[in-house]
């Protein structure tokens, strides 16, 4: 059975993330598009020859649509996914998931109550480097500490409703650095926020957030407004240290380097240059071809396999419901007295 999808919101994360791994996946179809701007959707229906682009929600459901890809705002994901849950849709839904817990929770209930899957797109697990890492760290003995850092550029492409979101960029973003380190520490909770620095709109610009797993301790560190963009994830364990580089889609492990010395750090130096190289090349070929899609090619073939099998969602809602939980917790700390 051929799974018919729909896509709502036709924006780049739409056209650059969801329509191509729809597209490349031989078990679906892309039947309709919607977006509240009827031009948008008709270019991105025209881009990949989807039959149906429409700003007409009851359009949009009567053209048979099993699974619904939300791809608008965060300050639509709840009501768009429990409308489509209610339509009879599984639903896949870009992050932030809600706007808040409580929005979360009306989401998860409904999914409960109408048998539909509800999967979040924490798309950077399920990448390459991501599956790297995994395989390098289960060689490389207990997980110690993990650190999650986020530069971001205002100068690279950026919503253009950020500036309306509490807490700015800083909801938007934090998300793929809380599910980075659950993924390695587990059920997190939430030590101290410090908020060093804020915009003329008073969001936070520089922000060092503080948890603890089951495993272990670990911080994430954002900063906004930087001169460049770079999200890494350092993984410490007791035998090795990776370094993941999100952006790059690049998993370097690193092993002991003895007394520090002259040959221990040449050999590491070289070790570490000839991996990010080799990872440099494979994932510029995959850029340069249009194949690099940071984990939602992946992604939605689980969804898809789950939602043919009837099997649970590739991201486990519990761990979803717990990243907005905790997004809640970091907003209202970083908001100050």
């Amino acid at each position: 059975m051929t799974i018919r999808v729909g896509i709502m919101g036709a924006g780049w994360v739409a056209a650059d993330r969801h329509a191509p791994s729809y597209a490349r996946n031989k078990r679906c179809e892309v039947v309709a598009i919607y977006d509240p701007k009827a031009s948008k959707a008709a270019e991105l229906a025209k881009h990949f020859d989807v039959g149906l682009a429409t700003d007409d929600l009851d359009r949009f459901y009567a053209s048979g649509i099993d699974v619904v890809s939300i791809c608008s705002s965060p300050w639509s994901h709840a009501e768009l996914a429990i409308t489509s849950m209610e339509q009879g849709c599984h639903v896949l839904t870009e992050k932030p998931m809600a706007m808040n817990s409580a929005e979360a929770a009306a989401m998860s209930e409904t999914a409960r109550r109408t048998g539909r899957i509800l999967c979040v797109s924490h798309n950077f697990l399920f990448s390459r480097s991501v599956a790297r890492a995994d395989s390098a760290l289960r060689r490389a003995g207990q997980i110690e500490y993990v650190l999650a850092m986020q530069f971001s550029s205002d100068q690279r492409r950026l919503p253009t409703w950020y500036q309306d979101l509490p807490g700015g960029l800083l909801f938007d973003e934090i998300p793929h650095l809380l599910y980075a380190l659950q993924h390695y520490l587990g059920s997190l909770q939430l030590d101290s926020v410090r908020v060093s620095r804020r915009s003329e709109a008073g969001h936070p610009v520089l922000t060092e957030i503080q948890v603890t797993g089951e495993n272990g301790p670990g911080q994430a560190t954002v900063v906004s407004g930087a001169p460049i963009s770079e999200w890494h994830v350092a993984v410490v364990a007791e035998n090795g240290f990776v370094d993941l580089d999100f952006f790059r889609d690049i998993a370097v492990l690193i092993g002991p380097d003895g007394t520090h010395g002259a040959r221990d750090i040449l050999r590491t130096s070289s070790r570490v240059l000839r991996e990010h190289a080799f990872g440099f090349v494979k994932s510029g070929v995959r850029l340069s071809t249009k194949r690099l899609f940071w984990g939602h090619d992946a992604l939605i073939g689980l969804f898809l396999d789950a939602v043919s099998d009837e099997a649970e969602s590739p991201v486990a809602l519990d761990d979803a419901l717990a990243i907005v939980s905790l997004t809640d917790d970091i907003l209202a700390a970083a908001a100050g007295p």
